[in-house]
């Protein structure tokens, strides 16, 4: 034996190291009991999404998680996603426990969930434990968008009755609003009409995009369109998203050179009480603009398709967008207490609805 292992300066070492080892041990012991008893009574399930978010900021969605009949509620859960965004936060969207689910809701988390994928900020979460909730996301395609690589490509499968578009960097697509209106057409009259209402909304709401894009992100332009088929009562419904900055902020940036540069001061005299619900109303009427413009307005944007609606070409016209909500086909127009970074439009087309022959 060497001397060295026989001194005492050594010996009170390598006692020192022992003991220093054996509280490691110690400890790391009783992390692992602690990790199994923290499992016990858990489903493997349960465990597994344990793991998953614990790097992750964990968000839970409305129980009623819809954009058209709770608003407010929904805008609050987006604007909190949005601030997760901006601080490139990585998150976890819970949707267990929710006891309602429409298509707008699922629209509007796609788009909140691309804007995350463009900064490659991790996004993900869970199933509701309602089954048929769970089916309807599932058939969404959520899961194809929160695992496809992002491009500038329209991806459309024919005779798929629910499906959700995305267009980037791209502003007006025709040729999707002809194969929309073939197979909405079909689904409703049981043949191919040409629904030119159905048309010319898609096309003005997609070249309004470039519109009401961010400020800071003119070349950044997204939309996106879903597009719902209801067999059994003969009708279609569209949601359409363009989470821009909103109507009333695009307004509020207009250049010197812009037709539209200082139009609240136009048209003050024409407000009672001022607030966004009362100008929107004047804008979809076309009364803003010939306010402003001194012109009346040629049928474009927002009341071009309100024009398409009082003609009986679309139904149940539905837009928000900043702080307001509005039911166009019943004139009713209501301030909202939280404030939408974009403009949602939804609407309907039935058997009721004006059509003609298709033309090929």
């Amino acid at each position: 034996m060497k001397k060295i292992y026989t001194t005492s300066s050594y010996k009170i070492r390598n006692n020192k190291r022992a003991k220093r080892f054996l509280k490691r041990r110690l400890v790391s012991k009783q992390k692992r009991k602690n990790k199994n008893h923290k499992g016990q009574g858990k489903s493997k399930e349960v465990r597994q999404e344990e793991r998953l978010i614990s790097n992750l900021t964990k968000i839970t969605a409305p129980k009623h998680f819809s954009f058209v009949e709770k608003p407010e509620e929904t805008i609050k859960f987006i604007n909190k996603l949005e601030k997760l965004y901006l601080n490139r936060t990585s998150v976890f969207v819970n949707l267990k426990d929710i006891t309602f689910l429409d298509y707008s809701a699922v629209t509007i988390l796609v788009s909140v969930m691309f804007s995350f994928k463009t900064r490659n900020i991790q996004f993900n979460g869970n199933f509701p434990k309602n089954g048929d909730l769970a089916r309807l996301l599932i058939n969404s395609d959520f899961f194809k968008y929160l695992n496809k690589p992002i491009g500038k490509k329209i991806e459309y499968a024919l005779g798929k009755e629910n499906q959700i578009f995305t267009r980037a960097n791209k502003e007006v697509n025709s040729e999707l609003g002809y194969i929309v209106m073939a197979e909405a057409s079909t689904t409703i009259w049981g043949e191919k009409r040409t629904c030119k209402g159905l048309q010319r909304t898609l096309l003005e709401l997609m070249q309004n995009t470039n519109n009401h894009a961010d400020i800071n992100k003119k070349g950044e332009k997204h939309w996106w369109l879903s597009v719902n088929h209801d067999r059994s009562n003969k009708k279609v419904s569209f949601i359409f998203i363009d989470y821009g900055v909103g109507i009333f902020e695009s307004l509020k940036h207009k250049p010197n050179d812009n037709k539209w540069f200082g139009w609240l001061e136009k048209i003050k005299n024409r407000l009672v009480y001022g607030d966004n619900s009362e100008i929107f109303k004047l804008l979809l009427e076309g009364q803003m603009h010939l306010t402003v413009t001194g012109q009346h307005f040629r049928g474009k944007g927002l009341p071009g398709i309100r024009e398409v609606l009082s003609r009986n070409q679309i139904c149940n016209l539905r837009i928000i967008s900043n702080n307001v909500f509005s039911d166009v086909a019943n004139e009713k127009y209501i301030k909202l207490n939280e404030e939408f970074s974009g403009t949602f439009v939804t609407w309907e087309l039935n058997e009721n609805n004006k059509n003609i022959k298709w033309i090929t």
